[in-house]
């Protein structure tokens, strides 16, 4: 009797919306049930689904254009309710000519009317449904929904509660997934698109930043709704495209179709990125205009010439809220913690709420299909495979346990193992080592992790042809955010390494003719390390004991594949056994070396070696780095113009050795990277002082967009300026070799300045460098990778 009841109370009614003129179905109409906020809408193919809670119940079904219908459904009413809307007489009324832009003077009532209902909402909670429909250029390759209650309050934020969700079986999803989280308001003052916020047309500066012009009218019953066209004003600022419908009477929303302009542009690797919005609003005979739905679709092709192309990926996705309970009371528990989406577990358990009749809007017929035939074979690494000669080349299509030559442990449930075990070639070429080759591994067990190396040189004979080590370490604190851990090693290291410039890299400029921009050293010893991540603040602690004997290597090779003049020599130091602690803080991202992205991150170090640790060495050194982007103009794009600073100072006391000298870095050859002289060719500065500022700003493709070149704004061509200035000072300790010897290291009589222009984007990974010296007749011209983003 009680299950009788319920089904009764609960009835899920169906059916199909069409023109009643034509028989064709109509998407996304809006089909509410009469004085509450209870609605849905229509499916691609005309459907719809809506649960009732209550019989009997008036259906009202609207659609711009047409006759309103409504429809009484009692308990005898058949479970399909067809519904065919009369279409209206699309006519333009009569414009009263005045000085005033007659879409200005409606989009400026529009945007004082939000202001007045937007100060008196305070906080809602409403039922969210979402699908994302995933495809190729081949069709359907995955489908994921979600099945929220979300709940928002104007100071607080959204916080949702997933009691539902369903995907295809080639998904896996994170435990906790929003619905509303996945959907932009396009009334509001800020819509973000792919992580850029733009102005949106309601903003109370639109009618600065848009150009909004009246293009007809269409009547709802009765009622005028007003189309208006929406563009930026300035062709070099972001925004929205498309239209906007506007309720006459009201002056409210009542749906729009909008993209974002084509100053919204992506950098290489994206070659397409095409994205539509439409929404739909309504006051459910309230005061409030909320979302009803949200639809939008995405297509995005990625490729780099030849070398490397991926399949379109199109994402189609449509959201409906419905059930709002406006200026409610919320639960306070939902905003006391951080996670946005906590888990109904009972709810979700079976999935039953997503899969009832009416929770959601009806899947089209290829979404039916969809669900029927992709199994969990069908994987998203095969829908959307790369094709081309770089793709062939690294095996991207290979297994998805590893990265590179890396191999992982897992469950063959597809899950982590709590054992991880990883494997990575190293290889390198210099002057000292010649060819060298070997492995890394290591060994994760939990919060304990096992290091292991070794490899072979071609060119020093004896025990100095071979590297070895091993360490351990262990993760600590409730979060891991801590860790300690103790390495010995063996091995052939560069001298000052450079925060630039890899071994691979140096081993690429040998042996096409450069003179080995490092010098090298043995080091044999142990390094105790511990450190702590402190997370709000975004801060890390390392702290180091170090014990381990250094002495001299010779060169072995002076062998490239050009036949250049003989490598120099590799200049000794100063043997000895060294002992030093150092310890460092690190404030914000993690180091970039490639520096395609730009960062905001400033470390400072000190290391410390005396006799009191039974050191033969007596210094002090102290260092500081920092990286930090500044956006400038056009803050508003996807991609603004922005300035890149790099600041590097250094200083010490006592006799430092050649080993623990600072550095600036010099251009490598003709490849040249942010924060280094691109005028100083082939070895760096050195000295026990240093100090370095580096800048650049980015000024983007709004040059060209500004003087019409719009097919190099297109290939995301960027107009970079530059400068570098830096200088170093170096007083030899008692027994370093001397100039006579080797030149150990390069020491500049004065400052360094320069200046320059690059053009970013060629092929879409190049930067050509064009730069000239400031304080000496010197200029260059070099190549780097495109600092895109």
């Amino acid at each position: 009797m009680l299950a009788s009841a319920e089904a009764q109370a609960q009835r899920t009614i169906r059916g199909t919306v069409t023109d009643a003129a034509t028989g064709e179905p109509l998407p996304a109409a809006n089909v509410q049930v009469e004085g509450t906020y209870r609605g849905t809408i229509t499916n691609r193919e005309g459907v719809y689904a809506l649960r009732l809670d209550e019989l009997p119940a008036t259906l009202v079904v609207r659609f711009i254009g047409f006759e309103s219908a409504r429809r009484t459904v009692t308990s005898e009413t058949p479970g399909d309710v067809d519904i065919a809307l009369q279409p209206t007489t699309y006519r333009m009324d009569e414009i009263v000519v005045t000085d005033e832009n007659p879409a200005e003077r409606i989009m400026r009532e529009v945007i004082e009317r939000k202001q007045q209902w937007r100060e008196a909402l305070d906080t809602y909670r409403a039922e969210a449904y979402n699908r994302f429909t995933i495809a190729n250029d081949t069709g359907i390759v995955s489908i994921l929904e979600t099945l929220t209650e979300a709940y928002w309050d104007d100071e607080e934020g959204l916080r949702e509660v997933m009691k539902g969700r369903r995907q295809t079986s080639n998904m896996n999803v994170p435990d906790a997934l929003p619905a509303a989280l996945f959907v932009a308001n396009l009334y509001d003052d800020n819509v973000d698109v792919a992580g850029h916020n733009l102005i949106g047309v309601t903003h109370p500066e639109a009618l600065r930043h848009y150009d909004f012009t009246l293009d007809g009218t269409r009547r709802r019953d009765d009622q005028v709704v007003y189309d208006i066209r929406v563009e930026p004003a300035n062709r070099l600022k972001s925004g929205f495209v498309g239209r906007v419908a506007v309720l006459d009477s009201a002056y409210a929303l009542l749906e729009v179709a909008l993209r974002p302009a084509e100053t919204v542009r992506f950098p290489p690797p994206i070659q397409a990125f095409d994205v539509t919005y439409e929404q739909q609003f309504s006051n459910f005979g309230g005061d409030f205009w909320l979302p009803v739905d949200f639809r939008s679709e995405l297509t995005m092709e990625l490729r780099l010439s030849r070398l490397l192309q991926f399949p379109p990926f199109r994402v189609q996705q449509v959201s409906r809220f419905t059930e709002y309970d406006v200026n409610v009371a919320l639960p306070d528990s939902l905003f006391a913690e951080d996670e946005a989406v906590t888990v109904d577990s009972l709810a979700l358990r079976s999935d039953s709420l997503i899969q009832r009749p009416g929770a959601g809007v009806p899947l089209s017929l290829p979404e039916q299909q969809a669900y029927d035939t992709i199994d969990s074979t069908m994987t998203m690494q095969q829908a959307f495979e790369p094709d081309g000669l770089l793709a062939r080349l690294i095996n991207l299509s290979g297994s998805s346990d590893s990265e590179g030559a890396s191999v992982s442990a897992s469950t063959g449930e597809g899950d982590r193992a709590d054992v991880n075990f990883d494997v990575d070639p190293v290889l390198w070429y210099n002057r000292v080592d010649a060819l060298h080759g070997g492995l890394e591994a290591s060994v994760d067990v939990g919060r304990l992790q096992l290091r292991g190396q070794g490899g072979y040189s071609t060119g020093p004979e004896g025990d100095e042809a071979w590297s070895y080590g091993g360490g351990v370490g262990v993760q600590v604190g409730p979060e891991r955010q801590g860790f300690i851990g103790v390495d010995y090693a063996v091995e052939n290291v560069p001298r000052v390494p450079s925060q630039r410039y890899g071994r691979l890299v140096n081993s690429a400029y040998t042996l096409l003719g450069g003179e080995d921009y490092f010098d090298y050293y043995r080091r044999e010893g142990v390094t105790a390390r511990a450190g702590y991540q402190v997370d709000p603040l975004d801060t890390s602690v390392h702290l180091a004991y170090h014990d381990a004997e250094h002495t001299s290597l010779d060169r072995s090779t002076s062998y490239d594949l050009v036949g250049a003049e003989p490598l120099r020599i590799n200049p000794p130091i100063r043997d000895g056994r060294m002992r030093s602690v150092s310890a460092s803080v690190r404030f914000g991202d993690a180091f970039n070396p490639l520096q395609v992205f730009g960062q905001r991150r400033a470390e400072v170090a000190v290391e410390h070696s005396s006799e009191a640790l039974s050191s033969d060495y007596d210094f002090t050194t102290y260092r500081f780095n920092a990286d930090w982007r500044i956006e400038t103009f056009f803050q508003r794009r996807l991609l603004p113009n922005v300035l890149d600073v790099r600041v590097m100072a250094g200083t010490s006391t006592g006799d430092v050795p050649l080993q623990r000298l600072g550095l600036v870095d010099a251009s490598m050859g003709v490849y040249s990277p942010f924060g280094v002289l691109k005028t100083l060719r082939g070895r760096p500065y050195q000295g026990d002082e240093h100090v370095g500022l580096f800048w650049e700003h980015n000024f983007r493709t709004v040059p060209f967009e500004a003087l019409g070149l719009d097919v190099l704004a297109e290939r995301s061509w960027n107009l970079i300026v530059f400068g570098g200035h830096a200088r170093t000072w170096a007083d030899l300790p008692e027994g370093s070799p001397t100039v006579d010897v080797a030149v150990p290291v390069i020491v500049p009589e004065q400052w360094h300045h320069e200046v320059g222009v690059s053009l970013s984007g060629l092929g879409g990974i190049f930067r050509v460098d064009v730069a000239t010296r400031l304080d000496a007749p010197a200029w260059t011209v070099g190549l780097g990778a495109a600092r895109v983003f």
